[in-house]
């Protein structure tokens, strides 16, 4: 290394000191840099990130969120609760179709569609992301609720009524069983 600092002359060597100090400030900047979150998004297939929830977490949240309420409702009793789930959540992505058709010498046609997602930029977290067209919710297929009390007829009534309307489901797709 010092033959080759020695063929220098002035310039080069002020220069190439400069860029060592430029390179060190970057490499400081680097390491500085505040990390990225832990929650990074999924994506789809493209790479394009969008912020998915999975069937399960969706449906461990609506079990506790309802068990909560239920053992609230009955003053403070242990109540568990079981969902069964038609289909997971779904997002309907605008996508950009593009159809072409080529006619060959011989008179053969060929079509080829290609389509993209559409992207809408987000400048607060500088990316881009796809724009959703519609976010279908879950479906709850049926419930089970088991509580830890006497059975009693107006009970049953009353959690069913309350499961009904939490999740905007028939009341023949819940059932009630108590321990006791």
């Amino acid at each position: 290394m010092g033959e080759v600092w020695s063929r220098l002359n002035e310039r080069q060597k002020k220069l190439l000191s400069w860029l060592a100090v430029v390179l060190i400030i970057g490499v400081g900047i680097l390491i500085l840099q505040p990390s990225t979150p832990e929650d990074v998004p999924t994506s789809l297939p493209g790479g394009l990130p969008v912020a998915m929830r999975n069937l399960d977490s969706v449906q461990e949240r609506l079990q506790k969120e309802l068990a909560s309420i239920l053992s609230t409702m009955l003053g403070g009793r242990r109540t568990e609760v079981f969902l069964t789930m038609e289909r997971g959540p779904k997002l309907e992505i605008a996508y950009d179709l593009t159809e072409e058709e080529r006619i060959g010498a011989a008179g053969l046609s060929e079509r080829r569609w290609t389509s993209n997602p559409v992207l809408m930029r987000n400048d607060a977290e500088r990316k881009e992301v796809p724009l959703v067209l519609e976010e279908i919710e879950p479906i709850v297929r049926g419930v089970l609720v088991v509580v830890d009390q006497e059975p009693h007829t107006n009970t049953r009534l009353t959690i069913s009524q309350a499961v009904a309307t939490a999740l905007q489901i028939p009341m023949y797709r819940i059932e009630v069983l108590f321990t006791q």
